[in-house]
């Protein structure tokens, strides 16, 4: 139920905006991951983080440290993404997948805290950019280049693995393998639904 949710208000907002950063923004969002992720998520938690200058750096409240947080993996992820080797595209996102998972492994408290300010009453509208945001990301870290309804359909198909992966995650982070394979058997679940897909089209696999 959680992760059809997630999918669908993802799948209405494929073009979502930039989201604005600053070092001492990401820098306070680091600290949060790494010194104080275990807790529940707060304002109160952030301006121990950042001090004086907390409401000044996240204006829009936790939603607004939450979001950030998850445009910062973004940017990790595409910072990483000549290291994504292989001639397959499909190949490419898995990489960029796992790498955003396996960056985010001693922060896995903090992810689940951050998913869980999105998914409050009222968030859903910056849930919905996020995993879009995130999405576009990794089709970018992967070096897509379609356009027009390939472009949103890929996108579509993606949130769906996306999202699935990371709750997987969530539950299951402390075994890598496990995700791994689970990420491999939905992206097999989609490869072969395009090749129906194709085939019914009459279109070259």
């Amino acid at each position: 139920m959680i992760g059809s949710f997630i999918t669908a208000s993802a799948a209405s907002c494929l073009t979502p905006p930039p989201v604005d950063h600053s070092p001492a923004r990401d820098a306070a969002i680091r600290q949060m991951m790494s010194g104080v992720g275990h807790r529940e998520w707060s304002m109160a938690i952030v301006r121990q983080v950042a001090g004086n200058n907390a409401d000044l750096l996240f204006p829009g409240g936790i939603a607004d440290v939450a979001e950030a947080s998850f445009d910062l993996a973004d940017r990790d992820m595409l910072a990483a993404a000549h290291g994504f080797h292989s001639r397959k595209l499909s190949r490419r996102v898995r990489a960029a997948i796992m790498f955003r998972l396996e960056q985010a492994v001693p922060h896995r408290p903090a992810v689940r805290h951050a998913l869980a300010v999105l998914m409050m009453p009222g968030h859903a509208h910056i849930l919905a950019r996020t995993i879009a945001r995130t999405v576009n990301a990794i089709w970018t870290a992967a070096g897509d280049d379609s356009q027009g309804f390939t472009h949103a359909t890929k996108r579509i198909s993606l949130t769906g693995i996306y999202v699935s992966t990371l709750l997987f995650w969530l539950a299951r982070g402390g075994n890598m393998a496990a995700v791994e394979e689970f990420l491999d058997r939905r992206l097999a679940d989609i490869a072969r639904i395009t090749r129906l897909k194709n085939r019914l089209m009459g279109r070259p696999f």
